[in-house]
């Protein structure tokens, strides 16, 4: 069995190579030619996966290490007969702990303080439930707008768009899509936006294209810069909008989800569809041994500080998202590499999820705290 996988997927030799032979390749490069005689192909969200490239192909199994499916022609997979597995939840911890250290950021470096604010959420899929889970677990006022999944969850607090614009922080995990009853596309264009009012946070970790980026700028510029953006992801990646990125606080190559132990994770769940697929009867190597270990294994706390400046320093203390920023903004400004956004992603200094560090705290309000921002936490 000849399985084709991305470069950039951790683990992929050492979970697939029993199956068959294993070729990493580029993923955004990919080409037909490439995949013609492979029977399985492994991708992640940089590689459109369409009729064009597997037409005539050999493949049946097409598996992508992401809980996006944009980049996947899930109709013509369908009419060709080619099985597809996702990895649905699998990066959720990692971009919950790219949220909250974007708030800690915000709090360090300009005092925003948001335990006390009205936070809004766009998205409730697993990303947006691990999000909002954790706002609503440090007992904040968190908000959800998601018409496709409204009404789902009575215990959830499901509001309007024209609510959640008006939080004092909007966290976006919403997926891009261009059609349907609700198309995601541009949905926060100039007339959304207008309804930003001045000091509001806007998170987005979701995808690229959901907001206008050029309404965002004039609205930052209407707001004269009191508007603070922690940007992910963009319209027209891997071609960033470099204006928008020099008015962001922080900017990053769509990374959110990209933690050590999310990226293992999405290998391994596709590694298990596919054995599926073959009908072995259980995978031979288990999730527990797919993932990885943290490097500080705990962290103990004294009490009396502020709550937030608990928090930001410990969570930054696993991950600063002010690195990814900062080396952003340097590879650009070098300018070596043929495509600094992909570079940076390639080339990611890997980083650790907050579950992997045991907090303990001196109080209880502080250890319940850093239980619900994600910390493993003694049960008391």
């Amino acid at each position: 069995m000849k399985i084709i996988a991305d470069e950039n997927m951790p683990n992929a030799e050492a979970l697939f190579s029993h199956l068959g032979t294993v070729e990493l390749v580029n993923g955004r490069a990919l080409t037909h030619d490439q995949v013609k005689n492979a029977d399985v192909l492994l991708v992640r969200s940089v590689t459109k996966v369409t009729r064009d490239l597997l037409e005539d192909s050999s493949v049946r199994f097409v598996g992508s290490a992401t809980i996006g499916v944009d980049h996947i022609d899930l109709q013509y997979l369908a009419e060709a007969n080619v099985a597809f597995s996702s990895a649905p939840g699998c990066n959720a911890e990692a971009v919950a702990d790219y949220v909250f250290s974007g708030l800690s950021y915000l709090y360090l470096t300009k005092g925003l303080p948001w335990l006390s604010k009205k936070i809004g959420i766009i998205g409730y899929g697993n990303v947006g439930k691990s999000v909002y889970e954790r706002f609503a677990k440090m007992g904040c006022q968190v908000c959800v707008y998601d018409p496709l999944k409204e009404g789902s969850d009575s215990s959830v607090n499901f509001v309007s768009l024209v609510d959640v614009l008006a939080c004092d922080v909007i966290s976006l995990h919403a997926p891009l899509t261009h059609s349907g009853d609700y198309p995601t596309k541009g949905m926060l264009g100039a007339e959304a936006l207008s309804q930003l009012s001045a000091g509001a946070a806007i998170i987005s970790a979701g995808r690229g294209g959901v907001i206008d980026e050029p309404a965002l700028i004039e609205r930052h510029t209407q707001l004269n810069g009191d508007l603070h953006l922690v940007l992910d992801v963009w319209d027209n990646e891997p071609n960033i909008n470099r204006e928008l990125v020099s008015i962001s606080d922080i900017a990053t190559p769509h990374i959110a989800g990209y933690s050590k132990q999310g990226r293992e994770k999405g290998t391994w769940m596709v590694y298990q569809a596919l054995c599926q697929y073959l009908k072995l009867n259980a995978p031979c190597i288990s999730s527990k041994d797919a993932m990885s270990d943290g490097w500080l294994s705990a962290i103990r706390v004294r009490g009396g500080e502020p709550q937030e400046e608990m928090l930001a320093r410990s969570i930054h203390a696993i991950y600063d998202v002010a690195r990814d920023d900062a080396r952003l903004r340097f590879k650009y400004r070098e300018n070596k590499e043929n495509n600094v956004f992909d570079w940076l992603r390639k080339h990611y200094i890997e980083r650790d999820e907050l579950n992997t560090c045991l907090m303990s705290a001196d109080i209880s309000i502080a250890h319940n705290l850093f239980g619900a921002a994600g910390f493993s936490v003694n049960n008391k």
